[in-house]
């Protein structure tokens, strides 16, 4: 099969009007501020890295020869366009392709831009280019960007911050910028929230092992459990043990600059692949106004329980004193490993000196060892922790009181198969993205070579085995149960589960075993916010023990039902982004009014040959 260079455009009208119009959910139109191109160049390299002053080196990949990778900044309304080049270089005939997801994002009209491979594109290989080119349509918060093949997001991975206007957008200022002026330009805007100044703090694992060895191993018949991170970066960085710091230029750990008397919105991004994470800044509180985009009612917590693909908006009000606070994380619903980690930032206060003369000059210093202030953790494994306390800022959205057009229920079982490789299945089917696709998805239907779904003729648990997908009709409210399982005597692990093209509520969640007719109207958490990651948490249902008969069949243990407005045409994945479990077939594929996709808005076919 030939295979050239595909150029993603939209349509070329959308470049030079003034206003674009874009149907969501509701019957309503909503108008957008066209804004501005955003263009941004990602160029993806082979390198030796050491971000935590081990003795370890390896080689890994990165964006523009940095981690975390640049962020995007953008307003919405903008239209963000990202030029992708696999510069990686082919070993012994060995060659790596790459994708990039907008994760959050939910690419209203361009679906093809979300960066899935064998779903909506192919892979990217070496020597290859890939423009990815959407609008940010009625979205703004906190994002960020990751890779979507094996366990590349380790090192691939990035911020994508979306203000609500260019007035909202802050000064390009550093804190060396910031601490010389007599206060912030202007107050900062969320909404109604008002702040000073923010900072991004990115949650990553740093493994000293290669990620291809790591890929091989989980995939292969040898396989147990998933290797444990051996650092924890914050920035992309931290010691791995401050008593023996392996290199000479150790940068130390990450530093915040903060000034006295000043509000703060933190930005907190869970850019981690396996651990879910408690955050925790020493002495400070923290007041919740932003989760996955969306605002929410102000919630002050001690401590932020973080999953894979979490983001949390955070305002933290700085002291009158200066000193140096510890940002601290541990694991959370880790079974038997210990909590504890070496993921550890500094909150560093600086202040000019009310009688100092002449030009200020402020030099960063190196700190190698933990400030004495520490944060002490209290909530570790908190079922549920604050979801039924949340509340979205301008009210629960109508749909979630609507009733639902139907109920998926989404059972996940770890098995090992005959030739050894262990695999999760979902209603007994592995997710192998290459293996089921020799195509993207997006590309069969869109030649016309794939048949549509027949929606008036659905299989009982939602998914068509022909297609390998899980066919939606237009606007349909769809309930989605997914329901963890574990084999007795073994742990009940959790499972943060995204939804790609959608945010969706959270509406209830319990123990054990999911049953429609006892717990369809369970509505546990009353003000249900929009998210797109939910943790699904372990919940062992005792009784359920006394009525299993076969210690080879998997057991119910601990469901969540999220629901979702079918409002955004498109193949969209929903998988679990513990990426370990995802590559183990954690996945599955939502066909979503695979008829009201048109090619002519998305891809050029002309410069594609099969």
């Amino acid at each position: 099969m030939a295979r050239k260079l595909i150029v993603v455009q939209l349509l070329f009208f959308l470049l030079n009007v003034t206003q674009a119009v874009v149907k969501v959910y509701v019957d309503e139109e909503y108008t957008v501020d066209q804004g501005v191109v955003r263009y941004y160049e990602f160029n993806i390299t082979e390198e030796h890295i050491n971000p935590d002053c081990s003795d370890s080196s390896p080689n890994v990949l990165l964006i523009n020869g940095q981690m975390p990778g640049p962020a995007i900044i953008a307003d919405q309304g903008d239209i963000v366009r990202v030029l992708i080049r696999n510069q990686i270089k082919t070993k012994k005939g060995k060659s790596q392709a790459v994708a990039v997801h907008f994760h959050g994002i939910r690419q209203y009209g361009s679906n093809h831009a979300d960066g899935v491979p064998f779903i909506t594109q192919l892979p990217i290989h070496p020597g290859e280019e890939y423009v990815q080119e959407f609008r940010v349509v009625n979205q703004a918060g906190t994002y960020f960007y990751h890779a979507h093949i094996g366990l590349q997001e380790e090192t691939i991975f990035g911020p994508f911050i979306i203000y609500e206007s260019k007035d909202t957008r802050p000064e390009n200022l550093t804190p060396e910028e910031e601490v010389t002026m007599e206060g912030p330009p202007r107050k900062l805007i969320a909404g109604p929230f008002q702040y000073d100044y923010e900072r991004t703090v990115v949650l990553s694992e740093w493994w000293h092992k290669t990620r291809l060895g790591m890929e091989n191993w989980i995939m292969g018949p040898n396989f147990t459990s998933i290797p444990e991170a051996e650092s924890i970066l914050i920035n992309g960085r931290t010691l791995f043990n401050p008593k023996e710091i392996s290199v000479p230029q150790c940068e130390g750990y990450e530093i915040l600059s903060v000034q006295p008397n000043k509000v703060y919105r933190l930005r907190v991004i869970g850019a981690t692949a396996f651990r879910t994470l408690l955050f925790g800044i020493a002495n400070h509180r923290m007041t919740i106004i932003e989760v996955d985009g969306e605002l929410v009612k102000p919630y002050t917590v001690s401590e932020l329980e973080v999953t894979p693909g979490q983001r949390f908006s955070v305002l933290i009000y700085t002291e009158e004193d200066p000193d140096n606070y510890a940002i601290e994380v541990v694991r959370n619903w880790s079974e038997d490993v210990p909590n504890k980690t070496n993921g550890l930032a500094v909150l560093h206060y600086h202040t000019r000196s009310p009688d100092s003369d002449g030009p200020f000059v402020l030099r960063k210093p190196v700190i190698l060892e933990s400030p004495p202030q520490r944060v002490r953790f209290k909530g570790i494994d908190k079922p549920n922790w604050i979801w039924s306390d949340l509340e979205p800022y301008y009210g629960v959205d109508p749909v979630v009181n609507r009733p639902a057009s139907r109920t998926i229920k989404l059972r996940t079982v770890e098995a090992r198969r005959e030739n050894g490789l262990s695999r999760f299945y979902v209603n007994g089917v592995a997710f192998m993205e290459q293996s089921n696709n020799q195509t993207p998805i997006l590309f069969d239907l869109l030649s016309k070579r794939r048949r549509l779904p027949n929606v008036f003729s659905r299989y009982p648990t939602g998914f068509d085995p022909q297609l390998g997908t899980y066919p939606l009709a237009h606007y349909e409210i769809i309930d989605i149960i997914i329901q963890s399982t574990h084999y007795p005597g073994e742990p009940c692990r959790s499972h943060p589960w995204h939804t790609h093209g959608h945010s969706h509520w959270e509406i209830a969640n319990g123990i054990g075993e999911y049953d429609e007719e006892r717990d369809g109207d369970i509505r546990s958490i009353p003000n249900p916010i929009q998210k797109d990651v939910t943790l699904i948490y372990p919940g062992i249902d005792k009784m359920l023990y006394v009525e299993q008969t076969d210690d080879n069949e998997a057991v119910g243990c601990g469901w969540s039902k999220i629901r979702i407005i079918a409002d955004n045409p498109g193949i969209w994945a929903v998988h679990c982004h513990n990426t370990f479990h995802m590559l183990l077939g954690m996945m599955v594929v939502l066909e979503e009014a695979p008829e009201l996709i048109t090619n002519n808005s998305f891809i050029d076919f002309q410069s594609y040959q099969f």
